[in-house]
């Protein structure tokens, strides 16, 4: 598979599966239709127990488990999600796709009955978005919110003199709030003159506006009521750190490279390695393993790190390569390797054998 673009705000890629195969297609459902109460289905892999299947119901919609997370309210099932159930489907009981497993609440790291799942709806969009122009376009405003859930949200618009509103904390220079006049302790109350009640709404309004299009916004600012022309922005331009469609690779990846030991490796960019939290620098991750390989017979399994072998660093593809051209059977090799642990955190092990007359 190739990737095809990245959504950070969402934490989404779209791939193109390439193969001879006939592959099946999940069907497409509609998340907006999905009622508390409905059937909920759950597949995934959690704990490494692959193609496993759990059911339950939807227990609520809209759900923000993030303040960071703008774009992403979730379907609320107690089918049970673990670790290991991410990017799985979430299915209704037609078998079609609604959402698309990513979090739980939990205490302990396992299922406590409150797990989240994308809209697929959400899902469909961005989809749509990055196979037209390669990645998601937002409009924004330029500013940061008190979440109308938050603690002393509603002292803020209390003491502001209003009952609802959207509290601003902060106002980005050089953006359109700021040139508009907003200004940081003011509270939105209407956008084109329809009241706003909330920072969802106030989401929802401005990142579907066109880029550079004009918006009315109602500000109350020490009693006073203003009204200001905000010209909508590109959001990855104004917060290119949070919200740039997965940040520029300032280095890309290799093709995959299959080596004499039966797996296929990629060079691991920084990029790459922040985005799955890996704070050692360098390193090449396992695409694929080949069955009854000295990879496979070692313990490998995609997704693996490894940063060295017979303890050499290893930061490209052709570390691997060369290592394995001066390899015979009867050598000894040892991998050293980041692995996934099941609370999604890294750990270091090593992996070692030696070398077959067959190895491959």
């Amino acid at each position: 598979a190739k990737v095809v673009g990245v959504d950070a705000a969402t934490d989404l890629a779209v791939i193109r599966v390439e193969g001879k195969q006939d592959l099946t297609v999940a069907k497409i459902g509609n998340s907006d239709a999905v009622q508390v109460g409905d059937w909920a289905i759950a597949i995934g892999s959690p704990f490494g127990y692959q193609a496993t299947l759990t059911a339950g119901v939807i227990s609520a919609k809209e759900r923000d488990v993030d303040p960071s997370m703008q774009f992403q309210h979730f379907l609320q099932t107690d089918a049970a999600i673990n670790p290991g159930n991410s990017g799985g489907p979430l299915l209704n009981i037609r078998g079609e796709v609604i959402g698309i497993n990513t979090a739980i609440a939990t205490g302990n790291g396992g299922y406590q009955g409150v797990g989240f799942a994308l809209p697929v709806n959400t899902a469909v969009q961005v989809y749509n978005d990055i196979i037209k122009t390669g990645k998601v376009t937002r409009g924004s405003i330029g500013i940061r919110f008190t979440p109308s859930d938050a603690p002393g949200a509603l002292a803020n618009l209390k003491v502001a003199g209003v009952k609802e509103g959207v509290f601003v904390v902060q106002v980005t220079a050089g953006g359109p709030s700021e040139k508009a006049g907003m200004q940081e302790g003011d509270v939105i109350t209407a956008i084109n003159s329809k009241p706003v009640r909330d920072g969802n709404q106030l989401i929802g309004t401005v990142t579907s506006t066109p880029l550079g299009s004009a918006l009315n916004i109602t500000v109350e600012r020490e009693g006073k009521r203003h009204d200001l022309k905000v010209v909508v922005a590109d959001l990855a331009q104004i917060f290119p750190e949070q919200y740039g469609n997965g940040r520029e690779e300032t280095s890309k990846p290799g093709e995959p490279t299959t080596v004499k030991f039966g797996m296929q490796i990629q060079t691991l960019t920084e990029q790459q390695a922040d985005r799955l939290g890996i704070k050692q620098k360098g390193g090449v991750q396992v695409i694929s393993v080949e069955p009854s390989s000295f990879a496979d017979d070692i313990g490998l399994l995609p997704g693996d790190v490894i940063l060295s072998v017979n303890r050499q660093p290893v930061h490209a593809t052709e570390d691997i390569t060369k290592f394995g051209s001066t390899r015979k059977p009867g050598d000894a090799v040892q991998f050293r390797v980041l692995s996934k642990g099941p609370n999604n955190d890294w750990s270091a092990r090593y992996a070692a054998g030696t070398l077959p007359s067959n190895a491959r």
